[in-house]
C-alpha cells in the first residue's frame, strides 16, 4: 500500500501543475525557491529573550511552582496508571477507563514527552515498556479521526524518540504512519476524516460523506516532514504536501464565491473533488492548526519550505483585514469573517493564535505582528482573568466597536458590560490554548508578569478542577466547582496543559524555543535537523 501511494503522489493524478514543482513545498506561490541570503537572515533571528530575571529569590519561587505543577501531574498520572493504564483516557470522576482514540492508549503516548521533560525516569521507563506492546493493526473496532491519530500518537512517539533516542518510539511511529497513509488513498490525496483500521474504510464525522475540514487536512505537515527526515523516506512528507497541491490547484479565490479572500480558507472541503464547500473562515476549531502549521513547518524545515511561508503571509493579510476586530471594550478579538462581513463569535481554540503569531514575529523579525499578537493575547487572557474562577469559557462572543447591541440578549449585553465579552458556552475542558500563548510571551519577552498570569490560572484550575481521578472539566466557569464537574480528561491535559504550565517555571533553556518547535499537540520537535530538499 505504501509503495502504491508513493507512486500515486508522484504522478499527481488530476493535478494540472507538474508534481515535480510541488513535490516538497520548496517552490513558493510565485514559483521561486527560497533564497540562501534570506535563509541566512532568518537563521540570525532569535526567538527567546535573554532578559529573564535571575535573582535567587525568584529562582526559588519558580522552582517551587514547577514542583507544585509536577506534583499535580503525578497525581493525575498515578490515577490513570491505577485505574486506566493503557486505555485512551480515564474518567476522572468515575475512575473508569474510556476508549476514544482507537484504544491504543492515547493518554499513555501523548504524555511521554511531558514525563521525560519532568525527569520522571521510572514512569518513563514503564510507559516505554507499555508502548512496546502496542499493536496498531488492531483497534477497538470503531473508526476514529486520522488527524487526532497523527497529532496525539504519531507526534507523541516522534517527540519521545527525539528526547530519549529510544528507537522503539520511531519504530512505532513509522508503523502507525504506514497504516494511516491508507487514509490518503483518495481521488485527490486529501485524507478521509475518519478511518477504520480494521476494515480499511474511510468516512466523515457526519457519516459516509466525503467531507473533511481545514484543520484535519492541514495538520499532518509538521509530523510527516519530521518522520520523512528520521526515516529518510519522502512518502510521508509528499502525502502531507499533496494536500496543499490539490487545495491550491482546485480552488481560486473569487469575490462572491465560497472561497473569496486569498489565504482565508473556508472550513469544509470535499476530499473527492478537492473543492471548498462551506464554512466562513476563522481561527477556531476546524481551522486553527492549519494556519499554525504553515509557519511552524517552515521553521522546522530550516526555512526551506517556501510555499508554507508564502501561504502564511497571504493568510496573515486576510486575517488582519477580516478576522481581527476591535471590541466595544477596545480589546482586539478574533471572529469569523471574510469580505462579506464579520460574525463576532469566538472560541478558546482561537487563543492559540497570539502565541503562534508572537513566534512568527520573532522568526521573521516582524515587530508589527508582535504588537498585534500582544493585543490579541490581552483579550484571550481576559476571558480567563475576568472570571471568578480565573478559568475561561469554551466559546464567547463580543460586540464590535461601534456596533449596536440591540440584536443581543439582555444577558449578553449585561455580560459585555461586566466582562467585555459574553459567554456562549460557559464550560471548560482543561484546554491549553490560553496558557500556551501566555507561555510563548513569557519565553519571548522574559517578562515575569506572564509567568504570574499562568500561575493565577493554575491556582484556579487546582481549586476548581482537581479530583481523585485527576482533573475534571467545569460546567460553568462563572460558578466553578459548585456549578458541576464534567467527567472528561482528554490526553491533551497531559500533553499540552501540564507541559506549558510546567515549562513556564523551569529554567528557560529547558525546551528552548530556539531549539524546538511545538506541534499543535504540544510535542517538541528539534530544530537542529538539517534539510536540503532531499530525505
Amino acid at each position: 500500500m505504501k509503495q502504491l501511494l508513493s507512486a500515486f503522489i508522484i504522478l499527481g493524478a488530476c493535478v494540472h501543475l507538474s508534481a515535480a514543482k510541488h513535490v516538497d513545498g520548496m517552490i513558493g506561490l510565485k514559483g521561486h525557491l527560497p533564497r540562501q541570503r534570506d535563509i541566512d537572515h532568518f537563521m540570525k533571528n532569535q526567538v527567546q529573550s535573554n532578559n529573564f530575571t535571575t535573582s535567587d529569590a525568584l529562582k526559588k519561587i519558580r522552582a517551587n511552582r514547577a514542583a507544585d505543577i509536577k506534583d499535580s501531574f503525578l497525581h493525575a498520572w498515578k490515577a490513570y496508571r491505577k485505574y486506566a493504564y493503557g486505555s485512551d483516557e480515564i474518567n476522572p470522576l468515575t475512575l473508569e477507563p474510556v476508549t476514544t482514540r482507537n484504544g491504543w492508549g492515547a493518554t499513555l503516548i501523548d504524555s511521554l514527552d511531558t514525563i521525560h521533560i519532568m525527569g520522571l525516569d521510572e514512569e518513563f521507563k514503564e510507559a516505554t515498556d507499555k508502548v512496546r506492546e502496542i499493536n496498531f493493526d488492531k483497534n477497538d473496532g470503531e473508526p476514529s479521526k486520522v488527524f487526532e491519530t497523527n497529532i496525539r500518537y504519531i507526534g507523541g512517539l516522534i517527540s519521545a524518540y527525539e528526547l530519549s533516542n529510544d528507537k522503539i518510539f520511531l519504530k512505532q511511529a513509522t508503523a502507525l504512519a504506514d497504516i494511516m497513509l491508507e487514509a490518503f488513498d483518495t481521488p485527490t490525496g486529501i485524507p478521509w476524516q475518519m478511518w477504520d483500521v480494521q476494515t480499511g474504510t474511510g468516512s466523515s464525522e457526519a457519516g459516509p460523506s466525503t467531507l473533511n475540514n481545514l484543520a484535519e487536512i492541514g495538520t499532518y505537515q509538521l509530523e510527516f516532514f519530521r518522520l520523512s527526515q528520521l526515516t529518510q523516506d519522502p512518502v510521508y512528507h509528499k502525502a502531507a504536501q499533496r494536500v496543499y497541491d490539490v487545495m491550491l490547484d482546485r480552488n481560486v479565490p473569487k469575490k462572491g464565491a465560497t472561497y473569496s479572500v486569498p489565504g482565508l480558507y473556508p472550513i469544509f472541503i470535499d476530499i473527492k473533488s478537492g473543492k471548498f464547500l462551506s464554512g466562513k473562515p476563522n481561527l477556531g476549531g476546524g481551522s486553527d492548526s492549519f494556519y499554525e502549521y504553515l509557519i511552524k513547518t517552515w521553521a522546522l524545515s530550516g526555512y526551506q519550505l517556501q510555499r508554507s511561508l508564502d501561504m502564511w503571509k497571504e493568510s496573515m493579510k486576510g486575517i488582519k483585514k477580516y478576522i481581527v476586530s476591535k471590541g466595544s471594550d477596545k480589546r482586539m478579538y478574533m471572529g469569523i469573517g471574510d469580505d462579506e462581513g464579520l460574525d463576532s463569535i469566538s472560541d478558546t481554540f482561537t487563543c492559540f493564535f497570539p502565541g503562534t503569531l508572537a513566534l512568527a514575529s520573532r522568526l521573521l523579525n516582524d515587530s508589527d505582528s508582535m504588537d498585534l499578537a500582544h493585543d490579541l493575547l490581552l483579550s484571550s487572557y481576559n476571558t480567563f482573568a475576568r472570571m471568578p474562577t480565573h478559568i475561561g469559557p469554551e466559546n464567547f462572543g463580543f460586540l464590535p466597536d461601534g456596533d449596536d447591541d440591540s440584536d443581543l440578549l439582555a444577558t449578553q449585553r449585561s455580560e459585555i458590560k461586566k466582562y467585555g465579552f459574553y459567554l456562549d458556552r460557559p464550560y471548560y475542558l482543561m484546554r491549553p490554548e490560553v496558557i500556551e500563548s501566555i507561555f510563548y510571551f513569557y519565553r519571548i519577552t522574559g517578562d515575569e508578569k506572564y509567568a504570574d498570569w499562568i500561575w493565577e490560572i493554575w491556582q484556579g484550575i487546582k481549586a476548581n478542577c482537581a479530583v481523585e481521578g485527576g482533573f475534571a472539566g467545569l460546567r460553568d466557569v462563572r460558578l466553578g466547582r459548585e456549578g458541576g464537574l464534567i467527567g472528561k480528561q482528554e490526553s491533551f491535559v497531559f500533553a499540552e496543559t501540564f507541559k506549558y504550565l510546567y515549562l513556564a517555571f523551569t529554567e528557560p533553556n529547558v525546551i528552548s524555543l530556539d531549539d524546538y518547535v511545538f506541534s499543535t499537540e504540544g510535542h517538541p520537535f528539534k530544530r537542529s535537523f538539517s534539510f536540503n530538499g532531499t530525505f
